[in-house]
């Protein structure tokens, strides 16, 4: 699904934006409650667990995304789990759109279109591959 190009582009941006910006994480969430705050409720008032589970998995999805198979399983199973916590549809395109925007402020004068158009097809990728596994497991819990 991802060129070879674009993988390229996703993990060095994602290794600048990281050196750039270590609260990259704590940028998001704070971005993404500004974005869609109807998702704030969702999450503790402390989140530096989250984040910290949300740095490992941006970590993992940036190194397997030469082997998008290897992931399949890992994002079914965070589908999974984002069901107990009320994540619909539509909060996916939130935090994808939010992602990209925090991402491109990290990087800053160095991202292009090309980066937003890499990061947007992953971000794709993840979000149907954890839809995938939510409605699986919304369909073993009322089977």
């Amino acid at each position: 699904m991802l060129t070879t190009p674009q993988v390229e582009l996703i993990q060095n941006s994602f290794t600048a934006a990281v050196t750039a910006r270590d609260d990259l994480v704590t940028d998001f969430y704070q971005t993404l409650f500004l974005n869609a705050p109807s998702v704030r409720s969702m999450f503790k008032e402390d989140i530096s667990d989250q984040s910290e589970k949300l740095a490992a998995i941006l970590q993992l999805a940036v190194q397997k995304l030469g082997d998008l198979d290897a992931l399949v399983g890992p994002l079914h199973a965070l589908g999974a789990k984002h069901v107990e916590y009320g994540a619909e549809p539509g909060h996916y395109t939130a935090v994808a759109q939010t992602l990209v925007e925090c991402l491109a402020r990290a990087v800053g004068p160095t991202w292009t279109e090309d980066h937003a158009q890499a990061w947007s097809d992953a971000l794709t990728f993840i979000a149907q591959t954890m839809l995938q596994g939510a409605a699986s497991a919304d369909t073993a819990a009322h089977a």
